[in-house]
């Protein structure tokens, strides 16, 4: 097959994975690629590492830029991406060897213009495995697609492929964490549908501390929250099960921010962000549309939800000293 397929790589701080990350893609059995890799001005040894793979191996492209975060260097990729089809993979993750060969054949068998893979996370994997190369894999209409992405929080844009066409001039918000919230509606808003693999061809790596999305809280994460509501805005022409399910996810999401806040009130000292964060569960929320901790939210005086707050935290802390004990003696 002599499909292009491009793979937007961008690059910072990682040259403790980025070997694996390359090797894995060079060593693809689907060999017409073209791997873009873009060094977000990197302060280790991430450039001269893709340099040198570059002198390898005539398929690699390297750029390098200004730091300015994975949303510029992924739109600058696509700039220069060639690929009839087009994926991503981030630079400390790592993908299985039959991935895009098994990806590009089933969109084309099926004429599709989006195939997603599972995924599985770095510390349950064994990179030296066997790989399982029988391919399980469907096609989804929009709705059984969004149902699934939704329920399990699988927005990420690096487990699919997409033909260049629905692409075009769609760019990802600069400076915005959870952009791929944005980009993935958006993409499955425009199709009929896509192909689902249930193979987990991509490696997620969750073992990488320096990881933006596992990183202190801070501002940058605040200025995320509208991806919550975006997904409610988005998926009010589908099917009752997919609004409901996207009211779950703004309302753990939103929850996630509210009680981040309580644990860094250097960010909110007025509690200004935390009142907007109550205003939006309050016009959602409802009994058919229940959860528990937003129950609270908008229930409890501030300083009520506070105690509960960093008491639940103790207990879990509690509980998880407990297990461990109770896992030490068995073992």
């Amino acid at each position: 097959m002599d499909i292009l397929i491009s793979i937007i790589i961008p690059v910072y701080n990682v040259e403790a994975y980025l070997d694996r990350c390359i090797k894995s893609l060079i060593n693809q059995t689907y060999k017409n690629l073209e791997i873009i890799l873009v060094n977000d001005g990197s302060k280790d040894n991430s450039g001269l590492i893709c340099d040198s793979y570059a002198r390898k191996d005539n398929r690699i492209e390297v750029y390098h830029i200004e730091n300015g975060g994975s949303s510029i260097a992924r739109n600058f990729g696509l700039k220069k991406s060639h690929g009839e089809y087009i994926g991503f993979v981030d630079s400390d993750d790592w993908v299985k060897p039959e991935m895009f060969e098994q990806l590009i054949n089933f969109a084309i068998k099926n004429n599709l213009k989006v195939v997603e893979t599972s995924s599985v996370h770095s510390h349950l994997i064994n990179e030296n495995t066997d790989n399982n190369i029988s391919a399980i894999a469907k096609v989804e209409d929009k709705n059984a697609a969004l149902k699934r992405i939704i329920k399990n929080k699988r927005f990420a844009v690096w487990r699919r492929i997409y033909h260049h066409s629905i692409l075009q001039d769609r760019y990802f918000i600069e400076g915005v964490l959870h952009q791929d919230v944005y980009y993935t509606l958006d993409i499955i808003n425009d199709v009929s549908k896509i192909g689902y693999f249930e193979n987990q061809h991509y490696v997620y790596n969750v073992q990488n501390p320096t990881s933006v999305i596992r990183s202190d809280y801070s501002i940058k994460k605040l200025n995320s929250i509208n991806a919550g509501e975006y997904v409610i805005f988005n998926t009010i022409q589908y099917s009752n099960d997919v609004q409901d399910l996207a009211k779950q996810f703004m309302f753990e999401f939103l929850t996630h921010h509210y009680d981040a806040l309580y644990f860094n009130t250097f960010l909110d000292k007025d509690g200004t962000h935390r009142s907007k964060i109550r205003n939006t569960i309050k016009k959602y929320h409802s009994s058919k549309n229940f959860n528990f901790y937003c129950f609270l939210i908008i229930t409890l005086p501030p300083l009520l939800y506070k105690i509960f707050l960093f008491t639940n935290k103790k207990r879990i802390k509690i509980q998880s000293q407990f297990s461990q004990i109770c896992r030490n003696v068995q073992s």
